[in-house]
């Protein structure tokens, strides 16, 4: 079977070279930035129900999930960044994932990836804790940050 242009080798989804694990540590900066940003105006929104509260909330949990995905992800897929791709295969530094980021990741694929029954149980029911779920996100980050390899020493904003 040929590979496609695009298609990623097992051993790259796994460990991509440090080039583009640098270079995905910029993305990384801007995911945390909006989700840090999407907490606070939604913490503070004074526009209450409607179509712009509905995009910063939709926005926030993409956000989240990308995050929760990149530090919690045992395997990639295809080209996926992944923290665990950044530390050796014994490493386990990250701290175990608490249960408001897995009712959040669980909540925010249904609420959003898909059309379900799941998620007519949630609008407008749901009582998302942003500033709580930003909090728990960063924390696990700055562990993350902190156990990088001396080689991917970044100036991180967290």
């Amino acid at each position: 079977m040929r590979k496609r242009k695009n298609q990623m080798s097992k051993e790259e989804t796994k460990k991509p070279n440090k080039v583009k694990r640098k270079g995905a540590l910029v993305a990384l900066e801007y995911e945390v930035g909006m989700l840090g940003s999407l907490a606070n105006v939604l913490a503070t929104d004074n526009q209450g129900e409607g179509v712009i509260h509905n995009a910063l909330l939709e926005s926030f949990l993409i956000h989240a999930r990308i995050l929760i995905e990149f530090l919690y992800k045992n395997e990639a897929y295809r080209d996926t960044v992944i923290a665990s791709q950044y530390f050796t295969d014994s490493q386990n530094i990250l701290p175990p994932k608490t249960k408001l980021l897995e009712e959040t990741a669980k909540d925010a694929h249904k609420y959003l990836a898909h059309l379900t029954y799941t998620r007519t149980r949630l609008e407008g029911k749901k009582q998302w804790l942003y500033i709580k779920i930003a909090n728990d996100i960063k924390a696990v980050l700055q562990v993350f940050y902190k156990n990088l390899p001396d080689d991917f020493n970044t100036k991180s904003k967290i």
